[in-house]
């Protein structure tokens, strides 16, 4: 699934690898692939009418921020997004973006103004990259996947060594930055014009978040939270259409069942019937959901490298589009997918700077305490301190220096890599997910898409606003999700969350002491050993031994690891040394996850000269 096109160039008949293609004259070219999450007002007959693209979901319009006075209405489901953009469009012209609410991207050709639109939604959760052209005569290449730009043979690319560095420290660049030069992602909450006329590119920003929490009691958002969540539910049902849910031990798709009311199939990951599924299968079965495991296993998590390679997008690791293997299970199953994603970025206290407490041999404990960030100095130490590692082979780049030169006040805002932040403030509670490839998970996100419809609700407008009204300490010392459960169905709520191992009945004190004894007495008096030593109670594998007891690396290595001498500060020799130092017992599962991601891409075999052609490169794109 992917759009992609050129603007400002000639045709070029070469990108289109039977896709559906539109042209304009020798200014633009947009070709899609055919899928339920891509709509078009696109006819082949000669017309002056306004062609549309959507890509993603539109959920509805709020007019008020428009005319003041008419709210919010959501889209008709029988209503084709497309053809509902165009008729906003000739109501209220291109502003009318200010109002949307989904998850999109949009693409727009006014033939009367000649001009092209590109339009992420608020937190750009369907991101497009696109080139960064030198020089006017160049044209402005985009798509929905970065590894495709340079199959147009106006694009020529490279590693960037300060971003690639970043991406190997966080699994993420962070803002509209890329590992390659001269490619961008359009930032979240934006407006890209495109004149066609006279060839110019404005980028006009139509929504920052904007943290202004308002003096209410708990109770307020509680009652807030609730309204705000079912109505978004409702909204989305259909009769007609079956839906999932991907169903964890925790609190967050325990909400969504619950509002559903059970009617769904909850779908549970897991390699063997562990704490986690148990839970799982428990919440299942008290909302009344149909309950399906859909196993894992080590071959399957080693088969993700290969099976993802197509689809990465300098964001996360090779294994986080964590459902890819179960297309046809979902797909012949239900019609619609929903997950908990991004519930506790934002309403808990994921994203929120705390100390950490050390309790000597036993570990160390976060205290429910804000660790205040007064400087962009002191954020970038807080980014530097969460870096998943600083140093990576023998990069030329020093990671302190790259984020210095990305992050700093110009004027009155604050620029993030790019993006633009109204107050520090801003910047350190919601930089998280604005954009939202700022969050590694990004990838599972856009993974789902392209399987078939699928939701957050936690993403809806409605919610975000609620988010950014509620002050920090409800998030630190509050839950707000559980509370919502306990509200909905309060038999879901006295399941004990599978990690706290606390009913979401407990108040706070309560869960927070249980949570961390539950650790406690997990990691060092417990036994329960799983069946294999790379299986675990929880959510996910244990990658880093998994390495150890699996030979896919190792085939990795040898399939892919000559790449790495084209990549600035690695070598094929430092791969190795990774590996075997992993397997002796040290810890490198990022180095060797990151750069592996890379090394399968087939987009670094096309850079690495002489490894693939384009014409092989457009063959591997156009198989995933």
């Amino acid at each position: 699934m992917y759009i992609e096109g050129s603007i400002f160039g000639r045709k070029d008949p070469a990108i289109t690898g039977g896709a559906n293609v539109f042209h304009h004259e020798d200014t633009l070219t947009v070709a899609t692939t055919s899928h339920k999450n891509i709509s078009t007002t696109c006819s082949t007959r000669d017309t002056n009418e306004p062609v549309w693209w959507v890509l993603g979901e539109l959920y509805g319009f709020d007019a008020t921020v428009l005319d003041g006075q008419r709210g919010y209405a959501r889209r008709p489901l029988a209503t084709d997004p497309a053809q509902y953009c165009a008729r906003l469009y000739n109501q209220y012209g291109i502003e009318f973006v200010r109002g949307l609410n989904g998850n999109f991207f949009l693409l727009g050709y006014d033939p009367s103004q000649q001009q092209v639109f590109a339009v992420t939604d608020r937190l750009a959760t369907v991101p497009i990259y696109y080139t960064t052209p030198t020089q006017s005569s160049d044209p402005v290449v985009f798509s929905s996947n970065i590894q495709r730009i340079p199959l147009f043979p106006s694009v020529e690319t490279s590693y960037d060594s300060a971003y690639l560095h970043e991406y190997f420290a966080y699994k993420r660049t962070f803002g509209v930055k890329t590992p390659l030069s001269g490619i961008e992602e359009l930032p979240p909450g934006s407006i890209t014009r495109f004149d066609l006329a006279d060839q110019t590119t404005t980028v006009n920003q139509y929504w920052t978040p904007e943290f202004a929490p308002i003096d209410k009691p708990f109770g307020w958002f509680v009652d807030e939270f609730v309204h705000r969540f079912t109505t978004v539910i409702n909204e989305w049902i259909d009769s007609d259409q079956e839906y999932g849910v991907l169903t964890s031990g925790g609190s967050d798709s325990r909400l969504i069942l619950a509002a559903l009311n059970g009617n769904a199939t909850a779908f549970h990951m897991a390699d063997w019937m562990n704490r986690e599924a148990r839970t799982a299968e428990r919440v299942a079965s008290i909302s009344g959901a149909e309950f399906t495991v859909l196993y894992r296993g080590a071959d399957y998590q080693a088969g993700s490298l290969e099976r993802n390679r197509s689809i990465a997008t300098f964001n996360g690791w090779f294994t986080q589009p964590y459902t890819s293997g179960f297309e046809d299970e979902i797909t012949t199953t239900v019609d619609a997918l929903l997950s908990g994603l991004y519930g506790d970025t934002l309403f808990k206290r994921f994203p929120i700077p705390s100390p950490d407490l050390s309790i000597g041999p036993l570990g160390t404990v976060t205290l429910p305490l804000e660790q205040r960030v007064e400087t962009i100095d002191e954020y970038i130490d807080w980014l530097l301190d969460s870096a998943f590692v600083s140093d990576i082979g023998e990069m030329p780049t020093d990671l302190r220096s790259v984020l210095e030169t990305n992050i700093y006040r110009d004027g009155d805002q604050i620029i993030h890599h790019g993006v633009a932040y109204r107050s520090l403030d801003d910047l350190v509670y919601y930089s998280a997910c604005y954009p939202l490839s700022n969050d590694d998970d990004l990838i599972f996100h856009k993974g789902i898409q392209k399987m078939l419809p699928y939701r957050s609700p936690f993403l809806d407008n409605r919610l975000i606003d609620l988010s950014l009204s509620m002050p920090i300490r409800y998030r630190l010392r509050r839950n707000i999700i559980s509370q919502a459960v306990e509200r909905l169905n309060p038999a879901l709520a006295a399941i004990p969350h599978s990690n706290t191992g606390a009913p979401l009945t407990r108040s706070f004190p309560i869960e927070y002491l249980t949570r961390n004894l539950t650790a406690l007495y997990r990691t060092r008096l417990m036994d329960e050993s799983p069946p294999e030593p790379y299986m675990t109670n929880g959510s996910w594998i244990d990658d880093a031994e998994l390495l150890r007891h699996h030979p896919f690396f190792r085939q990795a290595i040898e399939k892919y690891g000559h790449l790495a001498d084209s990549l600035p500060g690695l070598d094929q020799e430092i791969l190795e040394t990774y590996y075997q130092e992993h397997c002796n017992g040290q810890t490198h599962l990022t180095e060797l996850y990151t750069i592996m991601t890379v090394l399968s891409m087939p987009l670094t075999a096309y850079l690495a000269s002489g490894d693939f052609s384009r014409e092989e490169l457009r063959s591997e794109l156009n198989s995933e």
